[in-house]
């Protein structure tokens, strides 16, 4: 069973603490946790930014709304009760209670759509204020607001690499080698500019591009294989096979890096020798936009949370 979506879990939320008492939240989490199952694996799955489980980060959006349609009430922080309302709307015994049935509430309405409430207010001078929608029109998504930035940052993000890889393939082979030594020194590899052009001026003897250490005091080396083939292309195992015979011995560290991809038997040859890092185009583009190679930041948001400690009292 997948972590449920913040609006799947109201009802577990509020029978978790339908007895009237006050509960923490963190036993109020491991209450639903219990109920749905969930397994190590689901409790331990992070968000994107690394922040915060998938299901703490939802559990506490469930809370989020259900305080805002005073179904239940937090008069301490990291407690919660039930209220008089939530307890009369389990004791209808509903099949479902999800975004629709709080949108009957109008503090909900209001938090969700407060530009319906600000357009109604301004218009009210102008034209008669239309009937609010019926509770079961309301509009709001299933997947928590982090979430969805987080989701809408990937979309951009995988069509950016599109473009990234587009443009790559417009180039010769030449800058693509550079390329790879530049984003390797970006990640804190051990590639001066200075040895930038030496790296890629190398003997291609054996079917190594380029030698870079693998820090920057220059301890141990990694011997490169760089080739811009086309996106469809699948490196097979003999490319593998051909790259690791040429490697100097079988304990030094090889990179093979393209803008194709890897077949299966390519994958499981790589894995089975230990010292053979693959990069395909996808993962390619994924590095370059992580480490500011090729593209530039065009906006920024920034997403605060509140800070306990500063409400402390020692």
């Amino acid at each position: 069973m997948a972590v449920p979506k913040y609006d799947e879990m109201y009802d577990d939320f509020l029978h978790a603490i339908s007895d009237g008492n006050e509960y923490k939240i963190s036993d109020i989490r491991e209450k639903i946790a219990q109920k749905r199952k969930l397994t190590a694996d689901e409790l331990t799955e992070r968000l994107p930014s690394k922040t915060s489980t998938v299901f703490n980060n939802r559990v506490a959006w469930t809370k989020a709304y259900l305080l805002k349609a005073g179904l239940i009430e937090s008069k301490r922080r990291g407690y919660c009760a039930i209220t008089a309302e939530g307890q009369k709307l389990l004791g209808e015994r509903l099949s479902r209670i999800d975004n629709t049935v709080l949108g009957r509430y109008e503090s909900f309405k209001e938090y969700i759509c407060p530009e319906k409430k600000n357009n109604a207010s301004k218009a009210n001078t102008i034209q008669p204020v239309k009937e609010e929608p019926q509770h079961g029109e309301i509009s709001i998504s299933d997947e928590a607001p982090d979430e969805l930035i987080a989701r809408a940052v990937e979309k951009m993000n995988a069509e950016l690499a599109d473009e990234l890889l587009s443009e790559i393939m417009e180039q010769s082979p030449a800058f693509f080698e550079w390329l790879v030594s530049h984003l390797l020194e970006k990640m804190g590899y051990g590639v001066s500019e200075l040895e930038l052009s030496k790296t890629n001026h190398q003997s291609r003897d054996g079917g190594i591009d380029g030698v870079i250490r693998q820090d920057k005091l220059g301890f141990d080396k990694i011997y490169i294989q760089a080739k811009r083939w086309d996106l469809n292309t699948a490196v097979g195992r003999p490319e593998l096979q051909k790259f690791y015979g040429a490697l100097p011995n079988g304990t030094v560290h090889g990179l093979f890096i393209t803008t194709a991809r890897f077949s299966d038997d390519a994958i499981e040859y790589a894995q089975s020798r230990n010292n053979i890092v693959l990069v395909d185009g996808i993962r390619l583009a994924k590095l370059m936009i992580e480490h500011n190679v090729g593209v530039s930041v065009e906006t920024q948001y920034v997403v605060k949370r509140l800070d306990s400690d500063f409400f402390r009292d020692e």
